[in-house]
Protein backbone atom coordinates (compact mmCIF):
# COMPACT_ATOMS: atom_id res chain seq x y z
CA UNK A 1 0.00 0.00 0.00
CA UNK A 2 1.14 3.75 -0.73
CA UNK A 3 1.56 5.79 1.95
CA UNK A 4 1.30 9.22 0.16
CA UNK A 5 -1.43 7.58 -1.23
CA UNK A 6 -3.33 6.58 1.99
CA UNK A 7 -2.34 10.00 3.12
CA UNK A 8 -4.16 11.56 0.72
CA UNK A 9 -7.19 9.09 1.19
CA UNK A 10 -7.41 10.24 5.07
CA UNK A 11 -7.23 14.17 4.27
CA UNK A 12 -10.34 13.80 1.45
CA UNK A 13 -11.97 11.36 4.13
CA UNK A 14 -11.61 13.38 7.04
CA UNK A 15 -12.76 16.34 4.52
CA UNK A 16 -15.88 14.71 2.75
CA UNK A 17 -14.71 18.03 0.14
CA UNK A 18 -12.23 17.14 -3.17
CA UNK A 19 -11.76 20.84 -3.53
CA UNK A 20 -10.82 21.89 0.40
CA UNK A 21 -8.67 18.53 0.52
CA UNK A 22 -6.79 19.61 -2.70
CA UNK A 23 -5.37 22.86 -1.20
CA UNK A 24 -4.99 21.29 2.03
CA UNK A 25 -2.50 19.03 0.59
CA UNK A 26 -0.80 21.77 -2.01
CA UNK A 27 -2.52 20.53 -5.03
CA UNK A 28 -5.01 20.81 -7.89
CA UNK A 29 -8.77 18.94 -7.70
CA UNK A 30 -8.39 16.76 -10.90
CA UNK A 31 -4.77 15.49 -9.93
CA UNK A 32 -6.43 14.35 -6.43
CA UNK A 33 -9.09 13.10 -7.79
CA UNK A 34 -7.35 11.12 -10.24
CA UNK A 35 -5.16 9.69 -6.98
CA UNK A 36 -7.96 8.43 -5.37
CA UNK A 37 -9.66 6.53 -8.19
CA UNK A 38 -6.20 4.96 -8.86
CA UNK A 39 -6.08 4.51 -4.98
CA UNK A 40 -9.44 2.54 -5.27
CA UNK A 41 -8.37 0.36 -8.38
CA UNK A 42 -5.10 -0.91 -6.92
CA UNK A 43 -7.45 -1.88 -4.10
CA UNK A 44 -10.25 -3.02 -5.78
CA UNK A 45 -12.66 -1.48 -4.05
CA UNK A 46 -15.02 2.08 -3.97
CA UNK A 47 -13.38 3.93 -0.64
CA UNK A 48 -16.01 7.16 -1.40
CA UNK A 49 -19.72 7.42 -3.01
CA UNK A 50 -19.59 11.16 -4.82
CA UNK A 51 -22.64 13.11 -6.31
CA UNK A 52 -22.38 16.10 -7.46
CA UNK A 53 -23.82 17.36 -3.82
CA UNK A 54 -21.88 15.36 -1.55
CA UNK A 55 -19.22 13.09 -1.05
CA UNK A 56 -19.40 10.27 1.94
CA UNK A 57 -17.22 7.33 2.63
CA UNK A 58 -18.22 3.52 1.56
CA UNK A 59 -17.91 1.21 4.51
CA UNK A 60 -14.62 -0.01 3.11
CA UNK A 61 -13.63 3.50 3.74
CA UNK A 62 -14.63 4.18 7.22
CA UNK A 63 -12.88 0.93 8.05
CA UNK A 64 -9.47 2.59 6.28
CA UNK A 65 -9.88 5.48 7.63
CA UNK A 66 -9.82 4.27 11.22
CA UNK A 67 -7.11 1.68 10.47
CA UNK A 68 -5.42 4.05 7.94
CA UNK A 69 -4.70 6.85 10.82
CA UNK A 70 -3.46 3.84 13.60
CA UNK A 71 -1.03 3.15 10.27
CA UNK A 72 0.14 6.45 9.72
CA UNK A 73 0.55 7.02 13.13
CA UNK A 74 2.51 4.11 13.54
CA UNK A 75 4.98 4.26 10.97
CA UNK A 76 5.68 7.70 12.15
CA UNK A 77 6.59 7.22 15.37
CA UNK A 78 9.01 4.24 13.63
CA UNK A 79 10.72 7.09 11.28
CA UNK A 80 11.22 9.67 15.35
CA UNK A 81 12.67 6.19 17.15
CA UNK A 82 15.02 5.04 13.83
CA UNK A 83 16.08 8.82 14.09
CA UNK A 84 16.65 9.22 17.72
CA UNK A 85 18.54 6.23 17.81
CA UNK A 86 20.97 6.98 14.96
CA UNK A 87 21.29 10.44 16.51
CA UNK A 88 22.57 8.17 19.84
CA UNK A 89 26.20 8.95 19.82
CA UNK A 90 26.68 8.11 23.68
CA UNK A 91 25.06 6.88 26.89
CA UNK A 92 25.09 4.74 29.24
CA UNK A 93 22.82 1.98 30.52
CA UNK A 94 22.03 0.69 34.28
CA UNK A 95 21.75 -2.92 34.26
CA UNK A 96 20.36 -5.18 37.28
CA UNK A 97 21.13 -9.07 36.94
CA UNK A 98 21.27 -11.70 39.06
CA UNK A 99 24.22 -14.30 39.41
CA UNK A 100 21.88 -16.72 37.73
CA UNK A 101 21.50 -14.57 34.73
CA UNK A 102 24.77 -13.59 33.97
CA UNK A 103 26.21 -17.07 33.92
CA UNK A 104 23.44 -17.77 31.54
CA UNK A 105 22.69 -14.84 28.80
CA UNK A 106 24.68 -11.40 29.90
CA UNK A 107 27.94 -12.15 28.60
CA UNK A 108 27.30 -12.70 25.44
CA UNK A 109 24.35 -9.77 24.79
CA UNK A 110 26.92 -7.42 26.17
CA UNK A 111 29.67 -8.34 24.21
CA UNK A 112 28.20 -8.49 20.85
CA UNK A 113 26.17 -5.18 21.68
CA UNK A 114 29.24 -3.19 22.72
CA UNK A 115 30.66 -4.59 18.93
CA UNK A 116 27.48 -2.29 17.78
CA UNK A 117 27.49 0.47 20.22
CA UNK A 118 30.84 1.09 21.73
CA UNK A 119 30.06 4.69 22.77
CA UNK A 120 27.47 3.16 25.38
CA UNK A 121 28.60 2.12 28.65
CA UNK A 122 27.48 -0.06 30.80
CA UNK A 123 26.85 -0.14 34.94
CA UNK A 124 26.28 -3.75 36.27
CA UNK A 125 24.68 -4.57 39.53
CA UNK A 126 24.23 -8.22 40.58
CA UNK A 127 21.56 -8.14 43.10
CA UNK A 128 19.31 -10.60 44.85
CA UNK A 129 15.67 -10.59 42.93
CA UNK A 130 13.99 -8.66 45.70
CA UNK A 131 16.44 -5.67 44.80
CA UNK A 132 16.35 -5.61 41.34
CA UNK A 133 12.74 -5.60 41.27
CA UNK A 134 12.55 -2.40 43.61
CA UNK A 135 15.56 -0.94 41.82
CA UNK A 136 13.57 -1.28 38.71
CA UNK A 137 10.73 0.69 39.85
CA UNK A 138 12.84 3.57 41.27
CA UNK A 139 14.72 3.72 37.93
CA UNK A 140 18.04 3.13 39.73
CA UNK A 141 17.86 0.16 36.82
CA UNK A 142 17.14 0.64 33.61
CA UNK A 143 16.27 -2.73 32.44
CA UNK A 144 17.35 -5.83 34.25
CA UNK A 145 17.76 -10.09 33.37
CA UNK A 146 16.10 -12.26 35.39
CA UNK A 147 14.91 -15.69 35.26
CA UNK A 148 11.34 -16.44 35.65
CA UNK A 149 8.83 -13.79 36.36
CA UNK A 150 8.16 -10.61 38.11
CA UNK A 151 4.86 -11.08 39.84
CA UNK A 152 3.23 -7.61 39.76
CA UNK A 153 2.18 -4.94 37.46
CA UNK A 154 3.88 -2.02 35.84
CA UNK A 155 6.85 -4.23 34.20
CA UNK A 156 7.30 -4.79 30.28
CA UNK A 157 8.82 -8.35 29.53
CA UNK A 158 10.65 -9.61 26.48
CA UNK A 159 11.36 -13.50 27.07
CA UNK A 160 15.07 -13.91 25.91
CA UNK A 161 15.44 -17.31 25.70
CA UNK A 162 15.26 -20.88 27.67
CA UNK A 163 18.02 -22.04 30.14
CA UNK A 164 18.42 -25.69 30.21
CA UNK A 165 17.79 -26.62 34.21
CA UNK A 166 19.79 -28.92 36.33
CA UNK A 167 21.53 -30.02 39.59
CA UNK A 168 24.83 -29.18 40.89
CA UNK A 169 26.28 -32.21 42.60
CA UNK A 170 29.05 -33.44 44.31
CA UNK A 171 31.65 -34.73 41.82
CA UNK A 172 31.81 -38.30 43.43
CA UNK A 173 27.74 -38.44 43.94
CA UNK A 174 26.10 -41.58 41.59
CA UNK A 175 24.27 -39.44 39.71
CA UNK A 176 26.70 -37.84 37.81
CA UNK A 177 27.36 -40.88 35.88
CA UNK A 178 23.88 -40.00 34.38
CA UNK A 179 23.72 -37.63 31.21
CA UNK A 180 20.43 -36.06 32.68
CA UNK A 181 17.96 -37.05 35.63
CA UNK A 182 14.66 -37.21 36.65
CA UNK A 183 13.53 -34.52 39.04
CA UNK A 184 12.12 -37.47 41.36
CA UNK A 185 15.75 -39.13 41.53
CA UNK A 186 16.29 -35.91 43.77
CA UNK A 187 14.20 -37.38 46.34
CA UNK A 188 16.04 -38.35 49.08
CA UNK A 189 18.87 -35.06 48.29
CA UNK A 190 18.62 -32.43 50.63
CA UNK A 191 18.14 -29.02 48.53
CA UNK A 192 20.19 -25.71 49.07
CA UNK A 193 18.24 -22.57 48.07
CA UNK A 194 19.07 -19.01 48.80
CA UNK A 195 16.56 -17.29 51.40
CA UNK A 196 12.85 -16.64 50.08
CA UNK A 197 13.37 -12.84 50.37
CA UNK A 198 16.22 -12.79 47.66
CA UNK A 199 15.72 -15.29 45.71
CA UNK A 200 11.38 -13.95 45.46
CA UNK A 201 9.14 -16.62 43.80
CA UNK A 202 12.23 -19.20 42.42
CA UNK A 203 12.30 -20.49 45.98
CA UNK A 204 8.39 -21.05 45.48
CA UNK A 205 9.13 -22.48 42.20
CA UNK A 206 11.97 -24.94 43.02
CA UNK A 207 9.43 -26.03 45.93
CA UNK A 208 6.17 -26.65 43.32
CA UNK A 209 8.18 -28.42 41.34
CA UNK A 210 9.02 -30.75 43.80
CA UNK A 211 5.24 -31.46 45.04
CA UNK A 212 4.14 -31.55 41.23
CA UNK A 213 6.41 -35.09 41.56
CA UNK A 214 4.83 -36.19 44.66
CA UNK A 215 7.78 -34.82 46.53
CA UNK A 216 8.59 -32.87 49.50
CA UNK A 217 12.01 -31.73 49.99
CA UNK A 218 14.79 -31.41 52.41
CA UNK A 219 15.56 -27.85 52.67
CA UNK A 220 18.53 -26.22 53.55
CA UNK A 221 18.41 -22.30 53.30
CA UNK A 222 21.94 -20.76 52.76
CA UNK A 223 22.64 -17.72 54.34
CA UNK A 224 24.26 -14.48 52.56
CA UNK A 225 27.88 -15.64 53.74
CA UNK A 226 27.52 -18.86 52.11
CA UNK A 227 27.66 -20.25 48.38
CA UNK A 228 25.91 -22.77 46.87
CA UNK A 229 29.02 -24.23 44.89
CA UNK A 230 30.88 -24.64 47.74
CA UNK A 231 28.04 -25.77 49.67
CA UNK A 232 27.60 -28.49 47.33
CA UNK A 233 31.31 -29.12 47.17
CA UNK A 234 31.57 -29.77 50.92
CA UNK A 235 28.52 -31.96 50.93
CA UNK A 236 26.30 -30.33 52.53
CA UNK A 237 23.53 -30.29 49.50
CA UNK A 238 22.62 -30.41 45.60
CA UNK A 239 21.29 -27.38 44.17
CA UNK A 240 19.18 -26.55 41.15
CA UNK A 241 20.66 -24.43 38.82
CA UNK A 242 21.33 -23.45 35.28
CA UNK A 243 23.61 -25.31 32.58
CA UNK A 244 25.97 -22.04 32.70
CA UNK A 245 26.34 -22.72 36.32
CA UNK A 246 28.80 -25.39 35.74
CA UNK A 247 31.52 -22.98 33.71
CA UNK A 248 31.69 -21.43 37.26
CA UNK A 249 31.44 -23.94 39.67
CA UNK A 250 33.89 -25.64 41.59
CA UNK A 251 36.05 -28.47 40.16
CA UNK A 252 35.07 -30.82 42.20
CA UNK A 253 31.25 -30.68 41.85
CA UNK A 254 29.06 -31.63 38.00
CA UNK A 255 26.19 -30.24 36.37
CA UNK A 256 23.46 -32.71 35.39
CA UNK A 257 20.65 -31.74 33.48
CA UNK A 258 17.04 -32.42 34.27
CA UNK A 259 15.25 -34.28 32.09
CA UNK A 260 12.32 -31.83 30.16
CA UNK A 261 12.85 -28.74 32.78
CA UNK A 262 13.62 -25.32 31.08
CA UNK A 263 14.10 -22.34 33.07
CA UNK A 264 12.45 -19.13 31.29
CA UNK A 265 14.87 -15.96 30.99
CA UNK A 266 13.58 -12.52 30.13
CA UNK A 267 14.42 -8.90 30.62
CA UNK A 268 11.92 -6.60 32.38
CA UNK A 269 12.41 -2.95 31.97
CA UNK A 270 9.47 0.10 32.89
CA UNK A 271 7.78 1.51 30.21
CA UNK A 272 8.18 4.91 31.17
CA UNK A 273 11.41 5.12 31.17
CA UNK A 274 13.25 7.38 28.66
CA UNK A 275 16.62 6.59 28.43
CA UNK A 276 17.79 6.70 24.66
CA UNK A 277 19.85 3.92 25.26
CA UNK A 278 17.77 1.62 26.66
CA UNK A 279 15.39 1.78 23.33
CA UNK A 280 18.44 1.01 21.45
CA UNK A 281 19.30 -2.10 23.80
CA UNK A 282 15.72 -3.29 23.68
CA UNK A 283 15.79 -2.74 19.45
CA UNK A 284 18.73 -4.92 19.81
CA UNK A 285 17.82 -7.54 22.51
CA UNK A 286 14.20 -8.19 20.27
CA UNK A 287 15.84 -8.07 16.82
CA UNK A 288 18.82 -9.35 16.70
CA UNK A 289 18.84 -13.14 17.43
CA UNK A 290 22.34 -12.66 19.51
CA UNK A 291 20.87 -16.11 21.53
CA UNK A 292 19.55 -18.65 19.79
CA UNK A 293 16.34 -19.59 20.87
CA UNK A 294 16.15 -23.37 22.93
CA UNK A 295 12.59 -23.88 22.67
CA UNK A 296 11.30 -26.04 25.98
CA UNK A 297 10.11 -28.93 25.47
CA UNK A 298 7.83 -28.55 28.90
CA UNK A 299 8.34 -24.80 29.66
CA UNK A 300 7.59 -24.46 33.42
CA UNK A 301 4.53 -22.80 33.95
CA UNK A 302 4.97 -22.84 37.65
CA UNK A 303 7.21 -20.05 36.78
CA UNK A 304 3.67 -17.50 36.60
CA UNK A 305 3.00 -18.36 40.70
Amino acid sequence: MDLSKLKSFIVVAEELNFRKSAEILGMSQPPLTRLISSFEEELSTKLFERTTRQVKLTGAGIFLLKEGRDIISKVESIEKEVRSIGKLKSGVLNIGFSTTTFMASLPQIIEEFRDRFPRIKFQLHQESRNRIRKGLKSAHFDICFLEGEIPEPGFEKYAVHDEVLGVLLPKKHPLTKKKEIELSELKNETIILHPKKDSGNFYDTIIQLFKQSGIKPKVYVKNERESCPILVATGKGVSLTILGAQNFAPADTQFVPIKKLYLPVSVFWVPENRNPSLKTFLSFVTESNVLKDRKAECLMDVMKL
